[in-house]
């Protein structure tokens, strides 16, 4: 009666935290959002407001609406950029201002990576990732997804010297962040294709597995099917 009970709890606390956790996530992002304007794009705008001389900067409701006005300039200077990227002129203002950011050296090295990898799990555009496969790793009998950065098999000799191993780069995310991970140069003989888009494996790794395909073990099949080009 009493374990009877225990699982009754237990699975009902589980469920409710399945529920509650990606609402507790959006409102921790939002209020980092509102934390990162209110400090930095609020004070601006209370400054401006007292250079205007606008009566009742001191009453409540002004001190309300001031934050307001922050987030609503921050999502119009978002929506401007996205806008000036859309065009022809745009596009070389931004990839100007990019080719400056990158002959920064230490910047470089920070921003280019990690627009790269953005650009990764960028829903359009052009893809990094070319193919998703399952790598046994850390361990054998644990199978780990990952995405496949280069179809080109890299040669690297084996540590006695006396032969010359193929490797296939492969990118292992983290749950539920995909942006950070580690990437393992793997032998193709150890990886398993699976026949989804990089757009359904985010999901699947986000969503710690709860969201994916049905028809799971239908989707792998053996890497030796696939066309690889030449070794570097």
């Amino acid at each position: 009666m009493r374990a009877g009970i225990f699982a009754h709890v237990r699975g009902k606390l589980g469920r409710g935290l399945l529920i509650l956790l990606p609402m507790l996530i959006t409102v921790w992002l939002l209020n980092f959002l509102f934390d990162v304007i209110n400090d930095n794009v609020t004070p601006f705008v209370l400054t401006v407001l007292q250079a205007v001389e606008l009566p009742g900067l001191h009453l409540w409701p002004v001190r309300v609406l001031v934050p307001v006005i922050g987030i609503i300039l921050t999502a119009g200077s978002i929506y401007l950029i996205g806008l000036l990227a859309g065009n022809l002129a745009g596009k070389r203002i931004l990839a100007m201002v990019e080719a400056g950011i990158l002959r920064i050296p230490l910047v470089k090295g920070i921003y280019g990576a990690a627009r790269q990898l953005l650009d990764a799990f960028s829903m359009t555009g052009t893809k990094a990732f070319s193919k998703v496969v399952l790598v046994e790793y850390p361990r054998r009998g644990i199978w780990t997804i990952g995405f496949v950065t280069t179809e080109r098999e890299l040669r690297v000799r084996a540590p006695s010297g006396s032969s010359i191993l193929a490797s296939i780069p492969v990118f292992l995310p983290t749950t539920p962040n995909p942006t950070s991970g580690w990437m393992v140069l793997a032998d193709p003989q150890d990886l398993l294709v699976l026949e989804m888009s990089i757009e359904e494996a985010v999901k699947l790794i986000v969503s710690g597995g709860i969201v994916g395909p049905d028809d799971f073990a239908s989707r792998i099949r053996p890497w030796s099917q696939e066309k690889v080009l030449p070794p570097e």
